[in-house]
């Protein structure tokens, strides 16, 4: 069973990888509610990895703020989606996916809490708070990609 630092470290690990993403999606997309988007998520994604860093701190554990090697395989199927679409709307559903997993990730952690028995309440309500989080940004990609549809609708 894996212990508490290592349950936060993956978490944290996990949330530092998907800022990183974020920061290379706003440089590939072009719409400006896009970028916009990416840029908030990506700033809530730091500010997160900070409040874990925070949690691994107390528990006397020194972060690592580098993510890890799937960064890199993120931002390679970012770079592969955008040059075979030409069109940032096409990220969005890669976003969506991307929250999803981090949605689950944080499902398994809560769950690896509840078993651990030993977390505090103060790093339970965190990641319940950060969880939900993440289920709003989900509902902020659907809006985005919704609203994206209706204007190529328009247009068309």
């Amino acid at each position: 069973m894996p212990t508490p630092i290592e349950i936060i470290s993956s978490l944290h690990t996990k949330i530092a990888d998907a800022a990183k993403g974020y920061e290379d999606a706003m440089n590939i997309g072009n719409h400006a509610g896009v970028r916009e988007l990416c840029a908030e998520l990506r700033k809530q994604h730091l500010n997160h990895a900070h409040e874990l860093a925070g949690l691994l701190l107390e528990r006397g554990e020194r972060p690592d703020g580098d993510g890890s090697f799937m960064s890199f395989v993120h931002k390679a199927a970012l770079n592969v989606r955008f040059v075979i679409s030409a069109d940032e709307k096409s990220l969005l559903p890669g976003l969506r996916d991307g929250e999803k997993r981090l949605l689950e990730a944080y499902d398994d952690t809560l769950r690896e809490c509840e078993i651990d028995g030993t977390f505090s309440a103060n790093e339970v309500s965190t990641l319940q708070k950060q969880r939900e989080t993440l289920v709003a940004n989900v509902g902020k990609i659907d809006a985005l990609q919704t609203a994206l549809q209706s204007d190529r609708t328009v247009s068309s």
